[in-house]
């Protein structure tokens, strides 16, 4: 019997003064870091992981702070 799969979270992105296109690499950072820190506590808040890759392998970070690759994603 197939395991039910949580439905994805999405992120809204936006609420930019500016494009990402005309942003200075700290500007770009510091979206970036704040982008991931809303979807680890939209994903985190509902106990579910959340997705990323890395060397191209798809890994998955949970709310305790593990990170393990993703087997089934």
């Amino acid at each position: 019997m197939d395991e039910m799969k949580a439905p994805p979270i999405f992120v809204r992105y936006g609420g930019a003064k500016k494009s990402s296109f005309d942003m200075t690499p700290e500007e770009f950072e510091e979206a970036s870091q704040s982008i991931l820190r809303r979807a680890k506590e939209k994903a985190f808040s509902k106990g579910l992981p959340i997705y990323f890759s890395q060397n191209g392998i798809v890994m998955a970070e949970y709310p305790d702070g593990h990170i393990e690759e993703a087997k089934n994603y």
